[in-house]
């Protein structure tokens, strides 16, 4: 869930990034409040979703920022730094905070597994089963960066290699973990393999297209896209397959904003993209310990439970407002960290 320096900084990427991390804050602010109240009914929607768009996002943003460095010289560890730098320092601050949480109350806690493998695993992001047998690590919601690094492992390896092979490369490596996973019964491919993992395929594929084919602004075209996103997502909900259940009407959603979001909605909602996309990142990793404190201080002004959908919807809220502090405060200097290193280290 994440940017980069160099990505570029479209108002529809950055305004996907921003619907997908509130999706997946609203989605589980409703659990906070299910596990409350009894008899909470849940929207009949999965706003997890968030997470797939966010996977398909990442695919698309990695190829239009990163096909450069195709067989270059250093292009494969160029690539690699300024993941580790962008991605890495605030995950592990998060984890950190997670382990202080498990220290000082775990009673608070759904699994505070913080076993010496757990706790490495989760540096590393490396998948290991917990406790119950989950491959979360100590920062649940981790697990999506899991995902995300062994993506970015996979692009560097097809970094090596030419541009025109690159792209088959990549879809070779993705494609053959998943060809692994339907016959490994043991090991971390039963997590890297998940048909999950294609959807940052899917996100390199809407790039390869946007290269080609540009963005063509259309509201017809992009109202079509949205609502057969809806669509496909109602109608494949039976699937097992989240790939199947989640990852195709994500796919619809991303290409109606990516190749038709019209010029006067790019142009009105730019504020709130960049603002709520910039601080996309900082929402996904924070959102669990606002989520914490809001509920807290909800059940002490809400004890009989009897307003629970005003903490779903404040609670929501707060975890946006909070996160871009935290992403001014925190996220914003790190990154600020690293860019101003190289001018220092020339000086």
């Amino acid at each position: 869930m994440s940017t980069q320096t160099h990505t570029p900084h479209l108002v529809s990427v950055q305004l996907l990034r921003a619907i997908a991390a509130a999706a997946v804050v609203f989605e589980h602010a409703q659990a906070e409040a299910g596990q409350t109240v009894a008899g909470f009914e849940h929207i009949p929607f999965d706003f997890g979703i968030g997470v797939d768009i966010f996977f398909i996002i990442s695919g698309f943003v990695m190829w239009l920022s990163s096909a450069h460095l195709f067989g270059q010289p250093g292009g494969t560890a160029t690539f690699l730094k300024k993941r580790f730098q962008r991605v890495v320092p605030l995950y592990w601050l998060y984890t950190l905070g997670m382990l202080a949480a498990i220290a000082l109350l775990p009673d608070k806690l759904n699994n505070p597994d913080a076993s010496a493998p757990m706790i490495l695993s989760s540096f590393l992001f490396f998948p290991y089963p917990n406790m119950i047998g989950e491959y979360t690590p100590v920062l649940a919601l981790g697990w999506t960066l899991n995902y995300e690094m062994f993506f970015y492992a996979l692009f560097a390896v097809a970094l090596l290699f030419p541009r025109k092979f690159g792209f088959a490369v990549l879809a070779a490596l993705i494609l053959g973990f998943v060809a692994l996973w339907a016959v490994t019964t043991s090991g971390p491919v039963l997590f890297w393999g998940r048909p999950i993992i294609l959807e940052f395929l899917i996100g390199v594929i809407l790039a390869r297209l946007y290269t080609e084919g540009g963005h063509r602004p259309n509201l017809i075209l992009f109202a079509a896209f949205v609502a057969l996103a809806f669509v496909a997502y109602w109608l494949l909900q039976p699937s097992p397959s989240r790939l199947i259940r989640l990852g195709i009407p994500a796919a619809f959603f991303a290409s109606a904003f990516i190749f038709f979001l019209p010029a006067r909605l790019s142009g009105a909602l730019k504020g709130i993209a960049k603002v709520g996309g910039d601080s996309s990142y900082t929402l996904y990793l924070s959102h669990p310990f606002t989520l914490a404190i809001v509920k807290i201080i909800w059940t002490r002004l809400d004890p009989a439970g009897a307003h629970p959908w005003a903490y779903v919807w404040w609670a929501t809220l707060i975890c946006i407002l909070a996160a871009y502090v935290l992403y001014l405060l925190i996220e914003r200097p790190l990154i600020g960290l690293w860019k101003r290193r190289p001018a220092t280290q020339a000086a």
